[in-house]
């Protein structure tokens, strides 16, 4: 069909009202005024750090889904009781911390009550979806064998044992997804605190400058490649890798620790601190080393990491029991990680009260964060009893109230902290109302151009008494004192809670593209982040194009483009029948660098096209997403 432009849609701003059925109509978005919108979901579009992009949406799912796991810290600590940095804080010789596993004392480290089946139904009795057990800690002792000559681990004597290999089948059978726990850190080695040889760092060992810690150094580094290696091809699928400890000699930042471990896609070959041949891959791509992430990648293609190993990281991981507090947190995946004993290791039989768990977890769910909660099972491998009863207690919360929780994204509108917030998910959403919070009755923001089909107590499933104003719901009757924590609130609307992208699976064509990369028309509209389309040559004037199957009714269009901090200049244009186009919004003379744009406006239209009129020097026709709505949205 012709790809012509009409002069009318080239007259900057013009829009104009159609007088036939097949033509585009469109009037000025502040003709009408409409309702508030719902605020979009927010994009999460992978970085690229280090030669390795962060996984995709569609393989990051799961753990936003998950919204729940439980972390296990087990190691020698658990024997003298002191928490899993004993070692580091009682300053306790290499040599003198073996004791704790090799000599029969009241302080053994001795696994003999270690059961994961039981830890996998804890699991399950708390309601949580994954778990992550500490394979092996900053004190360097390893709970699964190791070819490293170095290595101190489980499978000598006088334990003889794969921890990890148990683990791994029960948490699996258990049906539940598997993360491992490895630190690089390695107290065990002084080179750890003085990597070049020149400048020791301060240490509680009284380690002094050596010019021979800079080989030190290095065999550490050749251990924990030799250990990755091993925990990602000997334990089949593993789903989420918990890296902890990337920087070096305890200063600095994770990132900081980049230049030693290496943690990218792959390894320099002039690093001054080589990993030897038999303890490193290649990329079969390119023929060089793997640093750390491209080796859990070569193996284990669809798994998740935090950012400590030095690389960015596919989620976020806040640490420690404070509250969470302020905005959701938007366009990424984030995990609250936090222990309910009084370290990550064991202590004793303590923990944290269910009032103040509640409100570590209610806070960070409706932030649109994961949590993982911890515990510290004790020398024999029995999770203290006062941890066990506050799991279940967690599940049975999420056994009442999970609909509010499991698959739900935080929002769509910004909780207050300390007094609510909200999740999301389809056409229901659920205000979360805090111990801060006083009255039985709530008013929530606006909910647009949706209308309300049912309020409900979701504990109790009964209806509840609403009136809908302006937009806004006003909920009377809230029972506050059937679960004080978190008083729960469903509100299911005739449609969808945020509005929909119509373009999205809908047919694509694009002016050019570069299709020998796959980077095709369709890849804009597919619904991910992690693919798009791209001209074939650097050239203004290449536009995109989208049909909607009919003659549709729209409000506005999101565009993703490839690249952040990027000045695209563009036209979007609608049209009935494919050869007669009207301008819809004009960014021909943009200044924007935002990734992510929208244009707000009122239209019928069958087909929709982006044309990008302006690139700076290096950069290309380039888009990630195309969206197109047909509710009310705001402009960005």
């Amino acid at each position: 069909m012709p790809e012509g432009i009409s002069r009318r849609s080239l007259i900057a701003g013009a829009l104009v009202v159609a007088t036939t059925a097949d033509q585009v109509l469109a009037t000025p978005a502040q003709a009408a005024t409409p309702a508030t919108p719902v605020p979009l979901p927010p994009l999460r579009i992978p970085k690229v750090d280090l030669g390795v992009e962060q996984q995709s949406d569609a393989k990051v799912r799961w753990l936003q889904d998950a919204k729940l796991g439980l972390f296990l810290h087990w190691g020698p600590y658990a024997g003298p009781a002191k928490g899993e940095w004993y070692m580091h804080n009682a300053a306790v010789t290499p040599a003198n911390y073996r004791k704790y596993v090799t000599d029969a004392t009241n302080e053994q480290f001795t696994a003999s009550a270690y059961n994961p089946g039981t830890w996998a139904q804890l699991a399950k009795d708390m309601g949580a979806k994954y778990a992550v057990l500490t394979t092996r800690h900053h004190d360097g002792f390893a709970l699964f064998p190791s070819a490293h000559p170095n290595a101190w681990t489980s499978a000598q004597a006088p334990l003889n044992r794969d921890l990890v290999k148990d683990y791994v089948a029960a948490v699996r059978a258990a049906g539940l997804k598997v993360g491992l726990y490895y630190s690089p850190i390695n107290w065990r080695y002084p080179g750890y605190y003085d990597v070049t040889g020149t400048n020791c760092a301060s240490n509680p060992w009284g380690y002094t400058t050596d010019a021979a810690h800079k080989e030190n150094a290095r065999i550490l580094k050749t251990e924990v490649y030799q250990a990755v290696r091993e925990l990602v091809t000997q334990y089949g699928v593993i789903d989420d890798f918990w890296w902890d400890g990337g920087w070096v000699a305890e200063q600095g930042t994770d990132a900081d620790g980049a230049f030693f471990w290496e943690p990218g896609q792959s390894r320099d070959t002039a690093n001054q601190w080589p990993v030897d041949a038999a303890y490193s891959e290649n990329d079969p791509a390119t023929g060089k080393p793997l640093g750390l992430t491209g080796l859990v990648r070569a193996h284990q293609p669809d798994i998740v990491t935090t950012s400590r190993s030095g690389w960015i990281g596919d989620y976020t991981s806040e640490e420690g029991g404070s509250v969470p507090t302020g905005p959701i947190r938007a366009g990424k995946v984030a995990e609250k990680c936090f222990s309910v004993g009084g370290a990550w290791g064991y202590t004793g039989d303590t923990a944290m009260s269910y009032r103040d768990t509640m409100n570590v977890l209610v806070n960070a769910w409706v932030r649109n964060m994961t949590c993982l909660v911890n515990v510290g099972p004790d020398r024999t491998g029995v999770v203290p009893p006062t941890q066990a009863d506050l799991m279940r207690q967690i599940g049975a919360y999420l056994s009442t109230y999970g609909s509010s929780v499991y698959g739900t994204r935080g929002g769509p509108w910004e909780p207050v902290d300390g007094q609510y917030g909200f999740t999301s998910n389809g056409n229901t959403f659920y205000v979360h109302l805090l111990p801060g919070y006083s009255g039985t009755s709530f008013t929530t923001p606006s909910i647009g151009d949706a209308r309300v089909s049912r309020v409900f107590d979701v504990a109790s499933g009964t209806a509840l008494s609403y009136a809908v104003s302006s937009g806004q719901v006003t909920i009377t009757g809230i029972n506050r004192t059937r679960h004080p924590e978190d008083s729960v609130v469903g509100v299911t609307l005739d449609r969808s809670v945020q509005p929909a992208d119509i373009a999205a699976g809908r047919t694509a064509t694009a002016s050019s593209e570069e299709s020998g990369k796959g980077n095709t028309a369709a890849k804009a509209v597919d619904a991910s982040t992690s693919t798009r389309w791209c001209a074939n040559d650097g050239n203004t004037g290449h536009w995109l194009k989208v049909d909607l199957g009919s003659i549709r009714s729209i409000t506005g269009v999101r565009i993703a483009w490839e690249r952040d901090a990027t000045n695209y200049r563009y036209r979007v244009e609608g049209s009935a029948d494919n050869t007669t186009w009207t301008a819809l919004a004009d960014r021909t003379a943009t200044t924007s660098t935002s990734q992510v744009q929208t244009a707000v406006f009122s239209a019928r239209a069958r087909y929709v096209r982006v044309t990008v009129t302006g690139l700076p020097s290096g950069s290309w026709a380039s888009i990630r997403n195309f969206e197109v709505y047909d509710r009310p949205i705001a402009e960005l």
